[in-house]
């Protein structure tokens, strides 16, 4: 018994068994304005119980994220500068299911514009598209 955990009512309880993998906080800046900019545009969906992170690529058309954009995106939802949307069904390779869409509250789009004027990386294609319209 030594070392084991028990309940309120004294029965023994196992380890909690982990069903998603350990993610390691995203520190980098252009990555997260990366998915900012995605989730913007395009779009992401949470799909099945652990919430894998899909990319939007057409109308309710989806295909897998990167690790890298899906921990960034999983961040973000924690820290509440996304949230999880309504449930729809979409399709990915011929497989179509449910799924949560990602949205970017008003209070995001604002702040990531905000440290687009901020920073002093060269501009994109579409930046430019955007000044000019």
């Amino acid at each position: 018994m030594a070392g084991e955990s028990l309940d309120l009512f004294g029965n023994a309880v196992g380890d909690p068994v982990s069903t998603e993998r350990d993610r390691m906080p995203v520190n980098d800046m252009n990555l997260i304005e990366k998915v900012l900019d995605v989730a913007e545009n395009t779009g992401y969906v949470l799909v099945g119980p652990a919430e894998r992170v899909y990319r939007l690529y057409a109308r309710l058309a989806i295909e897998s994220a990167p690790a890298n954009e899906a921990d960034a995106v999983h961040q973000l939802l924690d820290a509440k500068w996304l949230t999880k949307g309504g449930s729809h069904f979409y399709t990915c390779h011929g497989h179509s299911g449910p799924g949560n869409s990602v949205l970017v509250p008003r209070a995001t789009k604002e702040k990531a514009r905000h440290w687009r004027a901020l920073a002093g990386r060269p501009s994109t294609s579409r930046e430019r598209e955007r000044k000019a319209s």
